[in-house]
């Protein structure tokens, strides 16, 4: 068995947001990680329609999205950000956001953000970290020119989607400036955003931060959980991911900061370690099950 896509790690995740306190949000921006928007949604990257819709409708009555112009203008001191305020982004820039998630944006008049891997534009494929999945679509150029004209901002995550921190300097610089060349010259327009690969503690460090700065992106994210208070870090700015059962009282739990400072993946020591413990957990449930059939 998978943990990683166990009943166990589900009732672990409603228990959290059952028993753990909300925190303070009034004044911070919550930032929402999301890859695929489809109807044969299979796997922890992927939350069906109808779970997207529960989602923009729980946000339309009680919080306020923004987009990329108000996070801007919020981290340069123009303008601060409304109360509640959450940013609804996508990583890596499968095509079925194209057809799924667009449609259901533009019905609740909401804004977003595409990280797009600049290599894959227009290809079907797998991403460097996804060798177990099947081969899938990539959202083409013209696809992602007319996301962005119906208000969707396109961002850059990378040429490969290879963590900055497994490669060597040179490489990890062309990853940012690249991406960031190839996706402002197809889109006529310059990138402005940029999300770390992985982008998990140990994914990145400060050398490429400084790598970000320099290509010139305003604003970066990591995928360090947690909520965004001003003074605002802005090439460092924390999200949070949402797994297709977050759905209900799990998905306000994100909201509410019910999981910030508890998840696992913000400690480097952790992300080392949890190949480890995903083997011990594996085979502590493969006993268990199987001692159960017996």
């Amino acid at each position: 068995m998978d943990f990683r896509k166990s009943s166990l790690r589900v009732w672990l995740r409603y228990m959290g947001a059952v028993c753990l306190p909300p925190r303070a949000v009034n004044g911070g921006l919550r930032v929402l990680t999301y890859h695929r928007v489809r109807p044969d949604a299979d796997d922890l990257r992927s939350v069906t329609p109808k779970v997207f819709r529960e989602h923009l409708e729980i946000l339309k009555a009680g919080w306020n999205v923004v987009g990329i112009d108000d996070v801007l203008a919020a981290i340069k001191g123009e303008k601060p950000l409304p109360e509640r305020a959450v940013l609804i982004t996508f990583d890596d820039g499968y095509a079925d956001l194209y057809d799924h998630a667009l449609p259901l944006l533009q019905e609740f008049g909401f804004p977003a953000v595409v990280f797009m891997l600049a290599r894959y534009v227009g290809k079907v494929g797998r991403t460097y970290s996804e060798a177990n999945y099947p081969e899938a679509p990539f959202l083409s150029a013209h696809q992602l020119r007319e996301m962005r004209q119906a208000g969707v901002e396109i961002g850059s995550h990378g040429l490969w989607h290879v963590p900055l921190a497994h490669l060597p300097p040179r490489e990890a610089e062309k990853e940012v400036r690249e991406s960031k060349r190839i996706l402002s010259d197809l889109l006529g327009v310059e990138v402005r955003a940029f999300s770390y690969p992985w982008g998990r503690a140990g994914d990145f460090h400060k050398e490429h931060v400084e790598m970000v700065e320099k290509a010139g992106y305003e604003v970066a994210f990591t995928m360090l959980h947690g909520l965004n208070s001003p003074p605002f870090e802005r090439l460092k700015m924390r999200r949070c991911h949402v797994y297709p059962w977050d759905v209900g009282r799990t998905f306000n739990a994100i909201l509410e900061g019910r999981f910030d400072g508890w998840c696992l993946k913000n400690s480097a020591l952790w992300n080392q370690r949890r190949k480890l413990l995903r083997k011990l957990l594996r085979k502590f449930l493969t006993k268990d099950g199987a001692g159960k059939r017996s």
